[in-house]
């Protein structure tokens, strides 16, 4: 097979801009690029290499491109190398015959259609893909083919070479001379004659039809140029008088509707019979289309097409003049990396166009969070990179970060919907987090993964010590994929206990990852990893048919089962996918739909109400009963509450903790069961630990109680004993204070 590395494509040009913008062009096809910007550097890379097509510009210092181009035919292993020139110059039919007769392909002009250009330069990889020169640089067989379609051209373009000659001689009559014979040769040109002076001494009809009476006889060229080339230009006028030379140039002049024009020029000498400089002859031409086309070029690739900020490059390009500037003063750099919680489960459930457009609304928010010398840019996908240059202070940096985390926030309305996403971001400072661009960027992206992990939504400032969390991060990451292929995980179980009769009336499935050694990697490291990677689907999948596979297998022991509820990630539900999940679950283990229990969190079902409304009421059709996690800690606006088919709120553990002693805490929690109760919905109180939470719980009329005061999360062995032994005695661990299970036969 050959090697597809080894396909070169040769692109010849002495305009540094051309040069930049067709190489551009032609990066994303499958072949090496390798440029130069003369024929004599164009030579030498052939000594090297042998190319599959070659671009040659027309006009260009030194050896130009036909004379290039002749050389290039001269060598036996370039003989019948494809050459396609591509100019911006204009020409008669002679040189593009001149061309044609050098063994070129094609004849372009810029500026060319990109796709235009790729298409054809796409054949002659091809070709060289299929076939490949032997040991002896002899062309293969489509080579040969391709050498007698060139000496048919030859021959053609030969004859048509004659025929102008022909036809141009009984045509002209007197040969022209002087400015006459200067239109005729550059017709459409911008012919100027011009004394030594720079003075205007003739203007041909392009000159005079486009500026009129802004270049009178007598007046200075300079006139016309733009304020911002006049030095230039000045000085290769003076160059050209001293050198006796000929020039090329490129600048800018301005029309008298006070448009621009971008001219590219060349000047050269006439001299009387004494030797003295008679005129200066400047031949410009029109490529104001071909800048405008290099400024997109040059802006596209830069910039992030979707947002309009700055990619990746640009981003390095502006560290390493802030870190370059700054550092010389010590002054912090801040880097801070924002990645978007949860993007990817609304860009797969409402698709690209709506996730495009979250993306474009936080671009915006993020520019209205930084100083105007500052830099926001898209690195890839929901991953930003804010630059903070010349802080005051580091603290500066977690002010800004602040700022975006309650801007990016706030609802946006795309599509008929309210969409909420929040920013984990991660700080890395210049010097002391990194004096290169790649380790602040590693730095502050380790900071923000620290900052997911301690829950999302906020900020973090780089340590030392994250580093080991990253490798660590890395290796669970690793080793879940074991996992899910090895079936490594089990479930646990927690009671869930009536507030009234101290009965167990439910089960939370939780899951546990034991290891070889008897370590236990716990679900609060492992999850959020398997969430950022991708792998949380099938663990949640697994979760669900393992709980009604457990229910059927204690039913079948003859135990009196009562729900299990299975919590189910935002990736799974903002997939909409939990409804078949469940159903496959029901249909497999056989048991009652009731017995099968599904909790979400609370941020979950608020990232998107409209759509979770119908993914809950796909839940419900199955008649499964819904419970909201963690109420309490998300944005649960009161009007959605009413409208979403639940059957439980579960109220978060952090209120729970210090109800007994906190007045605030102690108001959430009985405020939570007003407010569940007035829409019928059943209140758990997660995290019970202590007697004291207990009683005030039963006391403010919670309906269930979960948490260590019962009993840790069990094996599945234990968890059939409990339901076996019979309710636990809430009068005696009330009174007594008792830690721990009572539980008595009923």
């Amino acid at each position: 097979m050959p090697n597809f590395q080894d396909i070169r494509i040769l692109l010849v040009n002495d305009d540094a801009g051309s040069l930049f913008a067709l190489n551009t062009i032609l990066s994303d096809l499958d072949a090496e690029v390798e440029t130069a910007s003369s024929g004599t550097e164009a030579l030498a890379h052939l000594l090297k290499h042998d190319f599959a097509v070659i671009i040659l510009d027309v006009k260009m210092a030194g050896l130009d491109g036909f004379e290039t181009a002749k050389l290039i035919r001269q060598r036996p292993r370039s003989k019948y190398t494809p050459i396609i020139f591509v100019t911006s110059h204009r020409s008669t039919d002679l040189d593009r015959a001149t061309g044609y007769e050098l063994g070129a392909v094609d004849y372009l002009f810029m500026p060319v259609v990109p796709e235009v250009l790729k298409s054809k330069i796409q054949v002659f990889i091809d070709l060289a893909k299929k076939h490949r020169p032997d040991k002896h640089g002899q062309p293969g067989l489509d080579n040969q083919c391709l050498r007698k379609e060139l000496e048919n051209v030859t021959r053609l373009n030969e004859a048509l070479r004659l025929e102008l000659d022909a036809y141009r001689s009984a045509e002209s009559g007197a040969s022209p001379s002087g400015p006459e014979r200067l239109i005729i040769q550059h017709t459409g040109d911008y012919v100027a004659l011009l004394d030594g002076n720079a003075n205007w001494v003739y203007a041909s009809p392009s000159y005079q039809a486009k500026f009129g009476k802004a270049i009178p006889v007598g007046e200075t060229y300079f006139n016309v140029v733009h304020p911002e080339d006049h030095d230039e230009v000045k000085e290769a006028f003076r160059t050209i008088i001293r050198s006796n030379g000929r020039t090329r140039l490129q600048h800018k002049v301005v029309v008298p509707d006070n448009s621009e024009m971008f001219f590219e020029t060349e000047a050269s000498l006439i001299r009387d019979g004494d030797g003295q400089v008679k005129q200066v002859v400047l031949v410009s031409r029109d490529i104001s289309e071909r800048k405008e086309m290099e400024s997109y070029i040059l802006h596209q690739s830069f910039h992030d097409s979707l947002t309009g900020l700055p990619n990746r490059l640009l981003l390095e390009d502006r560290m390493k003049q802030a870190t370059a500037h700054l550092g010389r003063q010590r002054s912090p750099v801040g880097v801070l990396f924002i990645d978007l919680d949860r993007f990817k489960d609304i860009n797969d459930t409402l698709g690209h166009a709506a996730g495009d457009r979250l993306l474009q609304e936080v671009a915006e928010r993020l520019g209205q969070c930084v100083r105007e010398g500052d830099t926001v840019a898209r690195l890839s996908g929901d991953e930003f990179v804010v630059l903070l240059a010349g802080l005051n202070d580091v603290s500066d940096a977690g002010l800004v970060a602040e700022k975006i985390v309650s801007t990016v926030a706030e609802p946006c309305h795309i599509g008929g919907r309210e969409l909420r996403v929040s920013p984990s971001i991660g700080i890395a400072i210049f010097p002391n987090d990194g004096e290169n661009i790649d380790v602040l960027l590693r730095n502050a992206d380790t900071a923000m993964y620290h900052a997911k992990q301690e829950g999302r939504g906020r900020f973090s400032f780089f340590t030392a010590h994250m580093n080991e969390a990253a490798n660590c991060r890395l290796a669970v990451g690793v080793a879940l994929q074991r996992a899910i292929a090895e079936d490594e995980f089990i479930l646990h179980y927690q009671p869930k206990v009536s507030a009234d009769t101290g009965r167990i009336c439910g089960f939370e499935a939780l899951i546990r990852w034991p290891q070889a050694d008897g370590a236990w990697i716990s679900p609060s490291q492992f999850i959020p990893i398997a969430e950022d990677t991708g792998r949380i689907d099938p663990i949640g999948k697994w979760a669900l048919q393992e709980a009604a596979r457990q229910i059927q297998r204690w039913t079948a022991q003859g135990a009196d089962c009562c729900p299990v509820a299975v919590n189910v990630s935002a990736q799974q539900f903002l997939r909409n996918t939990v409804a078949n999940d469940i159903a496959a679950a029901l249909h497999e283990s056989g048991i009652a739909p009731g017995l099968l229990e599904a909790e979400l969190t609370e941020s979950a079902v608020m990232s998107d109400p409209i759509e979770a409304i119908q993914a809950l009421q796909n839940i419900r059709k199955l008649g499964v009963p819904i419970s909201i996690d963690d109420f309490g800690t998300g944005y649960s606006s009161l009007a959605y509450l009413k409208r979403f088919p639940l059957d439980k709120l579960k109220i978060d553990g952090a209120f729970v903790r210090d109800i007994a002693s906190d007045p605030d805490d102690a108001a959430i929690v009985i405020a939570i069961i007003t407010l569940a109760h007035s829409l019928n919905l059943t209140v758990i109180a997660e995290g019970v630990e202590t007697a004291e939470q207990m009683s005030f719980l039963i006391e403010h009329g919670c309906d269930q109680m979960q948490g260590n005061y019962f009993s840790h999360p069990v094996p599945t062995d234990e968890a059939l004993e409990l339901l076996r032994r019979g309710h636990f005695n809430l009068t005696h661990m009330a009174a007594g204070g008792l830690r721990g299970p009572r539980v008595y036969n009923a």
